[in-house]
């Protein structure tokens, strides 16, 4: 069996998001990259080297630092995102007001306010079977 083909990091996933209390589907969906995506892997590049370059300064590690390369990280693993429309209802869903445009700034404002949906995220970019192929297929 040929093995170098059973994940395909550069695959997206279609993350349907769940009602954090009902597990409900919210008609809102992320594509998501893999954790091991080459976009990911710049993001965690750029965080080892700055933080071994505050290593060799002799500057300290903060908790605020690492919260910050954590959101960062979370925010790469998102390739687009639709809001669509509340199943129920067929009205659009909004975030504090508005459908937000996909931007660095604003994944990380809402994945940092929202524990839920980064939680979700995280957990779509971490899981090899969401970027598996069919090697039999091959």
């Amino acid at each position: 069996m040929e093995i170098s083909n059973l994940v395909d990091y550069e695959q997206l996933f279609a993350l349907e998001l769940k009602h954090p209390k009902t597990d409900e589907p919210l008609g809102i969906t992320f594509q998501i990259r893999s954790s091991g995506s080459e976009r990911a892997k710049e993001v965690q590049r750029k965080h080892t080297d700055k933080n071994l370059e505050r290593l060799m300064k002799r500057k300290t590690l903060t908790s605020d630092r690492v919260e910050t390369e954590e959101l960062e990280k979370a925010a790469s693993y998102i390739a687009s995102w639709d809001w669509g429309s509340d199943p129920k209802t067929g009205e659009p869903n909004l975030y504090a007001g508005t459908v937000p445009e996909l931007t660095m700034k604003t994944a990380i404002a809402i994945l940092d306010k929202e524990g839920w949906i980064f939680g979700q995220v995280v957990e779509a970019a971490s899981k090899l079977e969401n970027f598996s192929t069919d090697s039999r297929k091959s």
